[in-house]
């Protein structure tokens, strides 16, 4: 185990990053962690790596839900099949060598996991079938059996599923994203992960985008092709009401996505900020602690006694951007983002609601404040005062004389930690 950890560490990076995700996730219930998608072709190239991390994953205690596909070597075994949209036509004979090639590489998977000092077992009947019409022994998903998995994760093991369904007794082939989703839906864990040769999803100059935010108004601008196609696919797919972030990463880069602030991959998700008419209605232990996280300082005591004008938050209460007044000016008092999502692009989607709902703000930020250089580009100017930076933007030339003052005096109500 010390040995996987220091080659993690080595991969990962941070250690203290790493105490903060590992914390995070061990306190999850039983398989709520992930659903890891790998795709067929990266399964053949980096068995050995997917196998070692997912046995480093389970040493820890977490649990993922592993769905894998195989379509390259289906591709090479099956060379006169049609695909469309990701469905394989399959005969009654192709259906014989899909079932073989599946157990074949879902025992290769279970061996290598077991052989790294891991625990792992693979289950079948998981999926209720019936035939996709047009595409022969292709199956559309009914239903799920939930048991065998749940029964697999209590006892520390990683549950290994072929894409395979049954319909009174007959056996089809399901696409695999398809199975991971549905699965999803039934789990509702706290992540998609897609393991994928490229690693990710890559702009139109064939770039690694670390981030997507779905309700952001250029989503897809920098995105075409395939690439695009499987963006909107996620996006459908949590439009439906699904509630996990989505993540594609390499399998030479897993344990780097799942432990790490910046990861290393394509984090997909659509963030949903939501607006409070003060702090009445928040959960004001949840917001404290945010802010306390993201500031790495003690907020003030008797903080929320002074009413907010408006709060704008993303919906887990992991970003928050607080309003108040300053000469009747609306003042950014607040803006935290949970250290554990920086890096995300989450601040980026609240301030974009903050950019569409006020034409006039003026907020400040110490002189060294690691966020200055986002401040920097949001602003329409800004001037040091004592140990402050005020910004401003959208505001004439007697509101920002009227406003800097005020603003620069007010009292900090984020103290530093007593010794």
């Amino acid at each position: 185990m010390k040995e996987m950890l220091v080659k993690f560490l080595e991969k990962a990076g941070e250690n203290s990053e790493f105490k903060l995700f590992h914390s995070m996730y061990k306190s999850l219930p039983a398989g709520k962690f992930a659903v890891v998608k790998v795709s067929g072709e990266t399964l053949e190239k980096h068995l050995d790596e997917i196998a070692e991390d997912l046995a480093f994953l389970n040493k820890l205690g977490i649990c993922p839900i592993v769905v894998h596909g195989a379509g390259s070597t289906l591709d090479k075994m099956l060379p006169c099949t049609k695909k469309v949209d990701g469905v394989r036509f399959t005969s009654k004979a192709d259906m014989k060598t899909v079932k073989k090639v599946f157990n074949k590489l879902s025992t290769e998977l279970v061996g290598k996991i077991v052989e790294k000092g891991g625990n792992a077992e693979h289950i079948e009947g998981v999926f209720e079938c019936e035939a996709l019409k047009g595409f022969g022994y292709a199956g559309k998903i009914k239903s799920l059996t939930l048991s065998t998995i749940e029964k697999t994760v209590e006892k520390n093991a990683v549950p290994i599923i072929s894409p395979i369904g049954k319909k009174d007794g007959v056996e089809f082939n399901i696409n695999a994203d398809t199975a991971a989703k549905e699965i999803i839906k039934a789990v509702q864990p706290k992540k998609f992960i897609l393991v994928t040769e490229t690693g990710g999803i890559l702009d139109k100059n064939n770039k690694l985008l670390p981030f997507i935010n779905l309700s952001s108004k250029d989503a897809f601008d920098n995105i075409s092709g395939g690439m695009l196609q499987k963006v909107k696919e996620i996006k459908e797919f949590l439009d439906s009401g699904i509630e996990c972030a989505v993540v594609i990463t390499s399998a030479e880069n897993m344990l780097k996505e799942i432990f790490t602030v910046k990861g290393s991959g394509t984090l997909v998700k659509s963030h949903a900020i939501i607006l409070s008419q003060g702090f009445n209605d928040l959960n004001k232990s949840k917001l404290k602690g945010l802010l306390e996280d993201a500031f790495g300082k003690k907020l003030a005591e008797g903080y929320f006694e002074d009413e907010a004008k408006e709060v704008l938050y993303q919906k887990d209460c992991e970003a928050v951007a607080i309003i108040k007044e300053a000469n009747e000016l609306p003042y950014l008092d607040k803006f935290a983002v949970a250290k554990h999502c920086q890096g995300t692009g989450l601040g980026k989607s609240l301030w974009e609601e903050l950019d569409k709902k006020y034409s006039k703000l003026v907020w400040r930020a110490l002189a060294c404040n690691g966020a200055n250089s986002f401040y920097d580009k949001q602003c329409d100017g800004f001037v040091k005062k004592g140990k402050w930076k005020v910004y401003w933007k959208g505001l004439c030339e007697k509101e920002i004389m009227q406003s800097v003052e005020a603003v620069a005096e007010k009292q900090a109500t984020m103290i530093e930690e007593a010794v």
